[in-house]
């Protein structure tokens, strides 16, 4: 893994949304610890400004967040499909972080809430179903990058260019043997923790 480089001060106003004065400002005060360049310049370490920044309640940009663990979750009505899942994708040894819903409302609040890497969707449940999940992920600027990943018995010709025009990214039929389920899911958001 690269070692993170230090920061200008003009990074940092841009990570914590505040004038380039501003900063400069914290660093004089001594609240923001920093050091000179040999040509003068401010300098603050990554780590430095991500203790500041939880110091002071200010949201930690993605690109200074420590990598953090890759979360799935498992939308699915059939509870031993949900077990099956989240035991092959959260066991020990392929580590995962695994959370799962039984229907489509439950799943988009925990997408809202969670981001997770991976969405592991069925498309026939009750209330909302798998096909408005899958719209409102792939709609939604703030969750689109996420990754869904159709586990049906209903993969029709008609259902999957459906899903496909909804934004799904690949397609998996149940049932399913656990080593296809993990080449999927590898393939679409690599092995957690691997940098």
């Amino acid at each position: 893994m690269a070692i993170p480089k230090p920061l200008s001060t003009t990074k940092v106003a841009r990570h914590c949304h505040v004038s380039h004065a501003a900063v400069c400002n914290w660093v004089k005060a001594g609240k923001l610890k920093a050091y000179r360049t040999p040509g003068g310049q401010y300098r603050i370490e990554p780590k430095v400004l991500v203790d500041f920044m939880k110091q002071h309640g200010m949201p930690i940009p993605e690109e200074l967040s420590p990598k953090r663990v890759q979360r799935i979750v498992v939308v699915d009505d059939e509870p031993q499909i949900v077990e099956l899942a989240t035991r092959a994708l959260g066991s020990e040894g392929v580590g995962y972080e695994v959370e799962s819903a039984g229907d489509g409302y439950t799943a988009g609040r925990l997408v809202s809430s969670l981001r997770p890497e991976l969405v592991l969707l069925d498309i026939r449940m009750p209330g909302v179903d798998g096909f408005a999940v899958c719209e409102n992920i792939k709609n939604d600027a703030e969750t689109k990058h996420i990754k869904v990943l159709i586990v049906t018995a209903f993969a029709t010709e008609e259902n999957v260019r459906r899903l496909k025009g909804l934004g799904a990214d690949d397609f998996l039929e149940k049932p399913f043997e656990i080593s296809a389920l993990k080449a999927k899911v590898e393939e679409l958001i690599g092995l957690p923790n691997a940098d």
